[in-house]
């Protein structure tokens, strides 16, 4: 990073960033986002290549994911979820998973939020476009962080993809 650095700050070239031999999806991808994503950020680099032992289909999902976390990429859906705590009162886990599965085509460039408790989840998640907070048997669903209606756990799912496609 350090090398990079010194080239951004002394030649106009552009310069393409990239880790060699990163490794297998989940370490190569944190190597990945810690050297392409870093740099990206500090605004230095072109043209990024990401490199896995996996289907080069991979490779392109996982810039994809580095681009968008870095601010770079506004197409698609940025999902954010909070860790289980104490006060999380949903299987928030396996929540969150479904979430990003049933979204991992949309294109639309919004922020989801799935919170674990409905006492700080929507004030947390006040800058998603939309949200849903976990309950006791049941859940809240939001917007902007503003509560729209309070159902049942087991339809918060499918309410929250309803209010996403409305959007």
């Amino acid at each position: 990073m350090a090398a990079y650095k010194i080239l951004h700050e002394t030649t106009d070239y552009p310069l393409h960033l990239g880790v060699t031999e990163a490794g297998t999806p989940s370490m190569g991808m944190i190597k990945s986002a810690m050297g392409i994503g870093g740099l990206l950020c500090l605004g230095i680099g072109d043209t990024i290549r990401v490199t896995l032992t996996a289907n080069p289909v991979e490779e392109i999902y996982a810039a994809k994911k580095i681009l968008s976390a870095a601010g770079l990429r506004k197409q698609g859906v940025n999902l954010i979820a909070c860790p289980t705590c104490g006060r999380t009162r949903i299987d928030l886990i396996p929540l969150a998973e479904e979430v990003e599965r049933r979204l991992a085509d949309c294109d639309k460039n919004i922020t989801v939020a799935v919170m674990g408790c409905a006492v700080n989840g929507p004030g947390e998640a006040a800058d998603a476009d939309i949200g849903i907070a976990g309950g006791v048997g049941e859940g809240l669903l939001f917007k902007k962080g503003e509560i729209l209606y309070k159902l049942p756990q087991d339809q918060l799912l499918n309410a929250l993809m309803s209010e996403i496609e409305k959007l």
